[in-house]
Protein backbone atom coordinates (compact mmCIF):
# COMPACT_ATOMS: atom_id res chain seq x y z
CA UNK A 1 0.00 0.00 0.00
CA UNK A 2 2.72 2.53 1.22
CA UNK A 3 4.27 2.05 -2.61
CA UNK A 4 1.08 2.28 -4.19
CA UNK A 5 0.34 5.52 -1.94
CA UNK A 6 3.92 7.21 -2.85
CA UNK A 7 3.75 6.72 -6.46
CA UNK A 8 0.43 8.51 -6.45
CA UNK A 9 2.26 11.49 -4.34
CA UNK A 10 5.00 12.11 -7.18
CA UNK A 11 2.45 12.08 -9.51
CA UNK A 12 0.21 14.97 -7.56
CA UNK A 13 3.22 16.85 -5.96
CA UNK A 14 4.82 19.79 -8.03
CA UNK A 15 8.05 20.49 -5.97
CA UNK A 16 10.17 23.35 -7.48
CA UNK A 17 13.92 24.67 -7.25
CA UNK A 18 14.75 25.97 -3.84
CA UNK A 19 11.53 24.09 -2.44
CA UNK A 20 12.07 22.36 1.29
CA UNK A 21 10.50 19.48 1.70
CA UNK A 22 9.51 17.84 5.15
CA UNK A 23 8.75 13.78 5.35
CA UNK A 24 6.70 13.13 8.61
CA UNK A 25 7.56 9.33 9.28
CA UNK A 26 10.01 9.20 6.40
CA UNK A 27 11.43 5.51 7.39
CA UNK A 28 14.44 4.63 4.62
CA UNK A 29 13.65 8.74 3.07
CA UNK A 30 12.54 6.84 -0.55
CA UNK A 31 9.60 9.44 -0.85
CA UNK A 32 12.03 12.25 0.04
CA UNK A 33 14.69 11.16 -2.14
CA UNK A 34 11.90 11.02 -4.98
CA UNK A 35 10.40 14.44 -4.71
CA UNK A 36 14.24 16.32 -4.64
CA UNK A 37 15.96 13.94 -6.98
CA UNK A 38 15.00 15.85 -10.06
CA UNK A 39 14.86 19.60 -8.75
CA UNK A 40 17.66 21.70 -6.32
CA UNK A 41 15.49 20.93 -3.47
CA UNK A 42 16.21 20.30 0.04
CA UNK A 43 14.67 17.16 1.88
CA UNK A 44 14.43 17.10 5.50
CA UNK A 45 12.96 13.80 7.35
CA UNK A 46 11.81 12.94 10.73
CA UNK A 47 10.99 9.41 12.10
CA UNK A 48 10.79 8.13 15.70
CA UNK A 49 12.77 5.12 14.98
CA UNK A 50 16.76 5.80 15.84
CA UNK A 51 17.79 2.30 13.13
CA UNK A 52 15.95 3.53 10.33
CA UNK A 53 17.00 7.06 10.63
CA UNK A 54 20.67 6.17 10.86
CA UNK A 55 20.22 3.73 7.76
CA UNK A 56 18.69 6.38 6.27
CA UNK A 57 21.17 9.04 6.93
CA UNK A 58 23.78 6.36 5.51
CA UNK A 59 22.26 5.64 2.29
CA UNK A 60 21.43 9.18 1.67
CA UNK A 61 23.65 11.83 3.13
CA UNK A 62 22.43 14.71 0.81
CA UNK A 63 18.97 14.28 3.06
CA UNK A 64 18.12 16.19 6.26
CA UNK A 65 17.66 13.11 8.48
CA UNK A 66 16.47 13.20 12.72
CA UNK A 67 14.63 11.02 15.33
CA UNK A 68 11.53 12.83 15.96
CA UNK A 69 7.76 12.71 16.34
CA UNK A 70 4.83 13.86 14.76
CA UNK A 71 3.53 15.89 17.46
CA UNK A 72 6.85 18.34 18.19
CA UNK A 73 8.52 19.10 14.60
CA UNK A 74 11.73 20.68 15.74
CA UNK A 75 11.99 22.98 12.78
CA UNK A 76 11.49 26.92 12.57
CA UNK A 77 8.13 28.43 11.79
CA UNK A 78 7.12 28.93 8.05
CA UNK A 79 10.26 26.82 6.77
CA UNK A 80 8.47 24.18 4.31
CA UNK A 81 6.69 24.98 0.85
CA UNK A 82 5.73 20.84 1.26
CA UNK A 83 4.99 18.95 4.15
CA UNK A 84 4.05 15.28 3.23
CA UNK A 85 3.18 12.05 5.06
CA UNK A 86 2.80 8.78 3.84
CA UNK A 87 0.50 5.63 4.74
CA UNK A 88 1.83 6.63 8.58
CA UNK A 89 -0.96 9.40 9.42
CA UNK A 90 -3.04 6.78 11.32
CA UNK A 91 -0.43 5.86 13.70
CA UNK A 92 0.14 9.09 14.82
CA UNK A 93 -0.99 9.33 18.35
CA UNK A 94 -2.00 13.23 18.16
CA UNK A 95 -3.38 14.06 14.62
CA UNK A 96 -4.56 17.21 15.73
CA UNK A 97 -1.32 18.41 17.30
CA UNK A 98 0.96 17.22 14.27
CA UNK A 99 -1.63 19.30 12.17
CA UNK A 100 -0.95 22.57 14.07
CA UNK A 101 2.20 21.92 14.20
CA UNK A 102 2.62 21.43 10.47
CA UNK A 103 1.27 24.55 9.99
CA UNK A 104 3.67 26.12 11.93
CA UNK A 105 6.34 25.06 9.96
CA UNK A 106 4.32 25.27 6.77
CA UNK A 107 5.57 28.32 4.91
CA UNK A 108 2.99 30.62 3.57
CA UNK A 109 1.25 29.38 0.06
CA UNK A 110 3.13 25.51 1.39
CA UNK A 111 0.70 22.52 1.18
CA UNK A 112 0.59 19.93 3.36
CA UNK A 113 -0.31 16.91 1.68
CA UNK A 114 -1.61 13.15 3.81
CA UNK A 115 -1.96 10.10 2.05
CA UNK A 116 -3.39 7.06 3.73
CA UNK A 117 -5.42 3.53 2.96
CA UNK A 118 -8.73 5.17 1.90
CA UNK A 119 -11.03 2.27 4.00
CA UNK A 120 -14.69 1.98 3.26
CA UNK A 121 -16.60 3.88 6.32
CA UNK A 122 -17.74 -0.14 7.90
CA UNK A 123 -14.25 -1.05 7.63
CA UNK A 124 -12.63 2.03 9.05
CA UNK A 125 -14.98 2.08 12.16
CA UNK A 126 -14.02 -1.50 12.78
CA UNK A 127 -10.24 -1.35 12.52
CA UNK A 128 -11.21 1.71 14.77
CA UNK A 129 -12.44 -0.57 17.51
CA UNK A 130 -9.16 -1.34 19.35
CA UNK A 131 -8.08 2.11 19.67
CA UNK A 132 -11.50 2.79 21.85
CA UNK A 133 -10.58 -0.20 23.79
CA UNK A 134 -6.84 -0.50 24.10
CA UNK A 135 -5.66 3.30 25.32
CA UNK A 136 -1.73 2.15 24.47
CA UNK A 137 -3.04 1.22 20.90
CA UNK A 138 -2.50 4.31 18.90
CA UNK A 139 -3.43 3.50 15.21
CA UNK A 140 -6.68 5.20 14.53
CA UNK A 141 -7.81 5.34 10.88
CA UNK A 142 -9.49 9.00 10.39
CA UNK A 143 -12.51 9.57 7.82
CA UNK A 144 -11.85 12.32 5.07
CA UNK A 145 -14.20 15.08 7.33
CA UNK A 146 -11.95 14.36 10.27
CA UNK A 147 -8.92 15.56 8.23
CA UNK A 148 -10.31 18.03 6.90
CA UNK A 149 -11.70 19.36 10.32
CA UNK A 150 -8.19 19.26 11.98
CA UNK A 151 -6.81 21.04 8.61
CA UNK A 152 -9.44 23.66 9.07
CA UNK A 153 -8.76 24.39 13.08
CA UNK A 154 -4.97 24.54 11.73
CA UNK A 155 -5.77 27.39 9.87
CA UNK A 156 -5.52 25.73 6.60
CA UNK A 157 -7.77 26.34 3.45
CA UNK A 158 -7.96 25.55 -0.34
CA UNK A 159 -8.56 21.66 0.76
CA UNK A 160 -7.93 18.95 -2.08
CA UNK A 161 -8.64 15.44 -1.76
CA UNK A 162 -8.02 12.76 -4.36
CA UNK A 163 -9.43 9.19 -4.45
CA UNK A 164 -7.79 6.34 -6.85
CA UNK A 165 -9.41 3.22 -5.70
CA UNK A 166 -8.05 2.16 -2.24
CA UNK A 167 -5.58 5.33 -1.52
CA UNK A 168 -6.89 8.77 -0.55
CA UNK A 169 -4.70 11.74 -0.18
CA UNK A 170 -5.61 15.19 1.32
CA UNK A 171 -3.87 18.11 1.24
CA UNK A 172 -4.40 21.63 2.49
CA UNK A 173 -2.77 25.07 2.06
CA UNK A 174 -1.59 27.71 4.40
CA UNK A 175 -2.44 30.89 3.28
CA UNK A 176 0.03 32.87 2.57
CA UNK A 177 0.73 36.35 5.62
Amino acid sequence: MKKSLRKEMLKKICVRDGDKILDVGCGDGTLLLELTQWRDAQGYGIDPSEDVIRQASDAHPELHLQTGYSDFLPFDDNMFRIITVCDDFHTFKNPEKFIAEAARVLAPGGRLYIAEAALPEPVRILANIPSYLIPSRKNKFHSTYEVLDYFKSAGLTKFRIYRKKQLLLVSGKKIAE
